[in-house]
């Protein structure tokens, strides 16, 4: 699993009186942008010399650090994040430190993308965790889903559309 690029639109709550105020009696755009840059993204496996034979986290130019997801896959085409090679799983966790109110998450893969992964978010500081989506090659196969159909007290749905092979790399 390579990972290259975190791509968000947000509203923060609590942002200061002065930006409150000129959003005031009527809509506002939220500024576009990646949000990762500067937070600390954890990894449950990341490449290292005894498990990986692509990378080597011991040479700054063959490492692909967790840190390295937030770079821009168009302005550093040649940094991404490589986990180990053999995991069959992956967690990826990203401190945001605030609410935001998200409209698009996107996340590029340099290989294909995962057969199946889920979308969760914490709003106590990872003590609980909340299922947002499930994204899956095949829904009922995987999670017990139906495509598309809410899942439980959560709502979430669970979609194939993001979870085919193809293509190779570059996927979202």
């Amino acid at each position: 699993m390579c990972e290259s690029y975190f791509l968000f639109t947000e509203t923060s709550r609590g942002k200061d009186q002065a930006v409150e105020n000129s959003c005031s009696g009527r809509a506002c755009n939220p500024r576009m942008g990646n949000l990762s840059p500067g937070r600390v993204l954890k990894t449950r496996e990341s490449c290292s010399p005894a498990k990986c034979t692509k990378c080597n986290s011991a040479i700054p130019a063959q490492a692909h650090p967790p840190s390295a997801m937030s770079d821009s896959s168009f302005r550093h085409p040649d940094t991404w994040w490589q986990s180990a090679e053999g995991p069959e799983e992956e967690t990826l966790q990203l401190d945001l430190e605030t609410e935001f109110l998200f409209t698009h998450l996107i996340v590029v893969f340099r290989s294909p993308r995962p057969a199946a992964m889920l979308l969760e978010r914490s709003q106590d500081h990872g003590r609980t965790w909340k299922i947002l989506r499930y994204y899956a090659r095949d829904c009922e196969e995987v999670f017990g889903l139906a495509e598309a159909s809410p899942a439980g007290e959560s709502g979430a749905t669970c979609t194939s559309k993001y979870s085919a092979a193809f293509p190779c790399t570059r996927g979202e």
